[in-house]
């Protein structure tokens, strides 16, 4: 019989529905789980499963019955690979659950930055409309159209793909740069991050972070780019150069930038984006462009039909191979 944990199961909202495997088990579910508490959750437990929580050689070696985790995300990061497969640990991650919802994600910034809807909801909450002399009120730096713009995508994947699916709905122009070395994406080229930070009206982050990525975007790339520009990263905080994009926001050189990641988060207080959010054309969410209710279930069921599959001894992609 397996002892199933899940370390971090408060990280989704209760309205998600993890189906525990159909066959005999032990299910313990946790809130949250602390670096210290990880080793005392684990004790005796054959399947993880973790979204946040870190499992390291130094917390495997002191869990000795662990086989399998599973990962309630895409990155898997938090997992030492290497440790997990010296020990023969399977380890499976969730993927493609959140393609549709990401990319919807990204829209919903780029409309909302392009038709200043901060800026006019603002506006009208200072009473600027209703003090108006016209049957309407206009802000500086005008709204501006999606048709006829060019979208600079960096790089390749699914949910990149989605996203220019949507933009060749919009009228938009698509370009691409892959860090991954990519030459082209279907009878498209991919052209240099110069190239497409150059031409672009809108940039959108779609990279994983690793160490060619971290900080792909900064003070020097940012100057690359068009003053009426807009930045998307719905990817990962450290991708991008925060302080260097407020920094461009504030002094013009940038015309709005819509972040769902940040480098660090929950972000604290007094952190330069949280100082910033009063600007118009800055839009910050909560790391939240993956968790529609449709993706999140999604995420769920794979999460744990390949749990019942591990356990009926059928195949799973094992990431530790």
């Amino acid at each position: 019989m397996h002892n199933i944990t899940f370390l971090d199961q408060g990280t989704f909202p209760p309205s998600i529905t993890f189906t525990p495997p159909s066959s005999r088990h032990q299910w313990q579910s946790y809130t949250a789980t602390t670096p210290q508490q990880t080793i005392q959750h684990l004790q005796d437990t054959t399947i993880a499963i973790t979204n946040k929580v870190v499992i390291n050689e130094v917390i495997l070696s002191q869990c000795p019955t662990l086989q399998y985790i599973g990962v309630a995300a895409t990155g898997f990061n938090i997992v030492d690979i290497a440790a997990c497969k010296k020990r023969n640990i399977v380890v499976a991650n969730v993927t493609d659950y959140a393609t549709h919802s990401a990319a919807e994600h990204v829209f919903m910034l780029m409309l909302a930055l392009s038709k200043q809807l901060k800026g006019y909801s603002q506006a009208l909450a200072a009473g600027q409309w209703q003090q108006s002399d016209q049957f309407c009120f206009f802000l500086d730096g005008g709204i501006h159209t999606l048709r006829g713009k060019t979208l600079g995508l960096i790089g390749t994947g699914a949910i990149a793909m989605a996203t220019a699916a949507l933009a060749q709905a919009f009228g938009m122009q698509v370009i691409f740069y892959s860090p991954s070395g990519r030459k082209a994406i279907g009878d498209k080229t991919c052209v240099s991050l110069p190239v497409l930070l150059k031409h672009s009206d809108v940039v959108s982050v779609h990279c994983p972070l690793t160490s060619d990525t971290k900080q792909l975007i900064n003070a020097q790339t940012l100057k690359l780019m068009k003053p009426s520009a807009l930045l998307i990263n719905t990817a990962r905080g450290c991708v991008v150069d925060e302080e260097a994009v407020i920094a461009a926001l504030q002094q013009h050189q940038l015309a709005g930038a819509g972040l769902d990641v940040l480098p660090h988060e929950p972000p604290t207080a007094n952190s330069q984006a949280m100082q910033a959010l009063k600007h118009p054309g800055l839009i910050i969410t909560p790391h939240v462009a993956w968790a529609s209710q449709t993706a999140m279930q999604a995420l769920a069921n794979q999460l744990m039909h390949k749990i019942d599959d591990y356990i009926n001894g059928k195949a799973v992609v094992n990431l530790a191979l």
